[in-house]
């Protein structure tokens, strides 16, 4: 395969000698551990077992045993283990063989060896795997090494057994070749087999960087990543599949930044014996993409795929890169690029003939125990590039805080992201071991939150979570409750992807809906700054709904983003705050519908936002005029005139709809003394000072404020005029100074007094 310009390479040699089988090409090493495999088991009296085959493994020599023997898993010590282990009866070696030929054929290797069938081994599981956690080793450990050597980037000889050069070029081609303008260079790359292999991709790059000398554009040194490819199998079957196919198309391998596209790219060069070389990079002012495209087109035979790794590629609105890429496929080149879901929309508007060409690989997002794995095979191969090694709990840690964790990246990159960051830091300060404190550290500072908050069990800070919202919601106590429990159902697992959940707050003004949503938010996210708050009133036409998720390329606006997907993409463990629901247009409430749904809402731009990190909560003043008419209405009379008024689609899908009552005298007076405890909090912060006040105080500030329609808002514009007024007077004529502990209260008048508190 070719990056960028790179010509056809020489058939790379196999790491050990073939044999045919059966016809399908296997290594001598892979016959070898199945023949002593069989060995074992006859001496026994007994079918072979999956532990047999370990052993054969180990005994016959190869690949699997040097790298089992690099981490202390040898013959010995899987002998020893041997008679506690029960052999399974009912697996036959024909399976297992088809199961490691089906492994070599779906990461596009020549041949089958001994590490596919070792791979083979730990998927079907049996005696082989509980030999080895008898020794101390996890399987899917093992496993993971086993997947980062066939598909993982860097050095290895048992890598580099993949198929032959894509598209050997024919007569027809090689004609094609000279009539628009290859390099005799080239040519003599491609007609010349016998040609020493290691001068190939020096060759490859001067071409290319001749080509972009000549074009006006510059090429940026990439390194391969670092991150083993792991259960894309599927993928990179079909990519070679499609390379390999008669008609020429371009191949889009589709997926968010960080979801694994360029390591994919890697596991391909892997898989072709075929050392990946610098991508195209800057693509500058200096000519459009299109020339590129067409001076990489005639400089690299056409034998040759060639690899875009970006959508640099497509250029500004109107640019003529899309079309050079259907002309020159037309033509009878391959191209592999890298795209995400909007880049593949805005093909589908440059050129629509395109579209009918284009293959499409798409990456779809990893089951958590996947992610896991993932991450923790990325950090092995971070810790041998960096030389900082990460505890055992960073892993699961990375997994839990990456949606914290303020950034655009999908997993696993986001993930990994934090982890470089992390082993960055404990390098600055002369560490030599990232620990979970170290990643949530790095999560704290981005996401401006404590640490001590995240390093909080989750059991425990579920198991406690009405506790925390009483501290800052006052009443309420059933509804309260529902949000815990909810919450709980979520933390679980009984969500699937939907949001976290979703509440439905109903109520008169000024009784703790809103403050019930930054209570949530504290509690889950360990901050106020995970709210995320969008005022309804504000969406009352249906072209608002551009507002909400971004305007489409080519209006006015749509480089912006919308409120609510720009929000969650960077922070995707928020509280969303829909504020006054009853005042959207209709149009802006179905926008809903797929989120509290399906977790997931696309913007402007054709990007897949994910909600399922999230909580929402809607409030809504329908109903209040029920408690003007009644002190205590029925909740379902509330219930009833709410669901009138809102799309039945959207009612239909909120996990819980509460009422919120008006609030009682004593619930009030609470609230009076919570704003005392915080106005103190902020001026000791401030000025040093701190004070405390008695029940007069509370009873003067209800006093003074004796309409109890408008909630308990009014109470904070009496407290101000009551309390801290008077206070900065004192403050600000030097009477009061730093450090000074005050004890407040009214006289009979109701006028402030104040005396000293020791």
């Amino acid at each position: 395969m070719l990056q960028a310009g790179e010509p056809c390479p020489a058939s790379a040699p196999t790491h050990a000698p073939t044999e045919a089988c059966g016809g399908v090409c296997v290594s001598a090493d892979y016959t070898g551990a199945l023949a002593e495999a069989r060995a074992l088991a006859t001496d026994d009296g007994r079918t072979a077992a999956s532990l047999d085959v370990l052993l054969g493994l180990l005994r016959t020599g190869g690949a699997a045993a040097r790298l089992l023997g690099e981490r202390g898993i040898g013959a010995a010590k899987i002998e020893a283990v041997a008679p506690k282990v029960h052999c399974e009866t009912n697996l036959e070696l024909s399976g297992l063989e088809c199961e490691a030929q089906s492994i070599a054929q779906k990461v596009g290797a020549r041949q089958t060896s001994s590490l596919h069938l070792l791979l083979a081994v730990l998927r079907v599981g049996g005696s082989g795997t509980d030999a080895l956690r008898r020794i101390g080793h996890d399987p899917g450990k093992v496993r993971a090494l086993v997947l980062r050597a066939l598909t993982g980037p860097g050095p290895s000889a048992d890598r580099r057994t993949g198929r032959a050069p894509i598209g050997q070029a024919s007569a027809a081609a090689e004609e094609n070749d000279r009539s628009v303008g290859v390099d005799s260079q080239v040519d003599a790359v491609t007609s010349t087999p016998e040609r020493s292999s290691e001068s190939q991709p020096a060759a490859a790059e001067l071409n290319l960087r001749q080509t972009a000398e000549e074009v006006g554009w510059e090429l940026l040194p990439v390194e391969s990543p670092r991150t083993p490819v792991l259960h894309r199998e599927r993928e990179v079957g079909r990519v070679l599949d499609l390379l390999q196919a008669k008609t020429p198309r371009v191949i889009a391998i589709v997926g968010e930044p960080g979801s694994g596209r360029t390591a994919l790219l890697a596991a391909l060069s892997a898989a072709s014996g075929e050392k990946p070389l610098a991508p195209v990079g800057d693509l500058g002012a200096m000519t459009s993409p299109g020339a590129l495209l067409h001076a990489l087109h005639r400089r690299a035979p056409l034998c040759a795929p060639i690899v875009l790794d970006g959508a640099a590629w497509l250029g500004p609105e109107d640019s003529d890169g899309p079309l050079q890429l259907l002309c020159t496929m037309n033509a009878g080149r391959r191209w592999v690029v890298t795209v995400t879901p909007a880049d593949v929309r805005r093909i589908e508007i440059a050129a629509p003939d395109l579209v009918t060409s284009l293959e499409t690989v798409v990456l779809p997002p990893l089951a958590p125990s996947l992610l896991l794995e993932i991450v923790e095979a990325g950090l092995e191969a971070m810790a041998e590039a960096t030389g900082v090694g990460f505890a055992p709990e960073v892993c699961a840690a990375l997994v839990r805080l990456a949606p914290r964790y303020p950034s655009e990246r999908a997993q696993p990159g986001r993930a990994l992201v934090i982890a470089e960051v992390a082993a960055a830091r404990a390098a600055r300060l002369g560490k030599t071991m990232v620990s979970e404190t170290g990643v949530a550290e790095v999560v704290a500072d981005a996401a401006a939150v404590p640490v001590s908050q995240l390093l909080r069990d989750d059991d425990d800070r579920f198991r406690n979570f009405e506790d925390r919202l009483r501290e800052r919601v006052v009443g309420h106590d059933q509804a309260r409750s529902r949000i815990a429990a909810a919450l709980r159902r979520s933390y679980v697992g009984f969500r699937g992807h939907r949001p976290l959940a979703s509440f439905l707050l109903l109520g008169p003004t000024g009784v703790g809906k809103t403050e019930t949503a930054r209570a949530i938010a504290e509690a889950l996210f360990d901050g106020e700054s995970a709210l995320v708050r969008i005022d309804l009133s504000e969406y009352s036409e249906p072209h608002a709904v551009a507002r909400l998720i971004g305007s489409p390329p080519g209006y006015v606006g749509h480089e912006n983003g919308g409120q609510l997907t720009e929000s969650i993409r960077r922070r995707p463990a928020s509280v969303v705050l829909f504020d006054e629901i009853e005042k959207a247009h209709r149009e802006v409430l179905l926008t809903l519908l797929q989120v509290l749904e399906d977790g997931r809402l696309t913007d402007g731009r054709g990007r897949t936002v994910d909600f399922s990190a999230s909580a929402i909560v809607m409030t809504s003043n329908l109903g209040s005029e029920c408690y003007r008419r009644s002190r205590s209405p029925a909740v379902s009379t509330i219930q009833a005139l709410a669901r009138s008024r809102l799309p039945p689609e959207l009612w239909n899908r909120i996990d819980e709809v509460l009422c919120y009552a008006p609030l009682a005298e004593s619930e009030l007076g609470a609230i009076v003394a919570h704003l005392a405890v915080e106005s103190s909090r902020r001026l000791h912060a401030e000025r040093g000072i701190s004070f405390e006040i008695d029940a007069s105080v509370v009873a003067q500030v209800l006093q003074s404020e004796p309409d109890r329609s408008l909630g308990a808002r009014p109470l904070r514009r009496a407290f101000e005029r009551l309390v801290e007024s008077p206070l900065a007077t004192e403050i600000v004529s030097g009477r009061l100074r730093r450090g000074a502990r005050l004890g407040l209260h009214c006289d009979a008048r109701g006028r402030l007094q104040t005396t000293g508190l020791p």
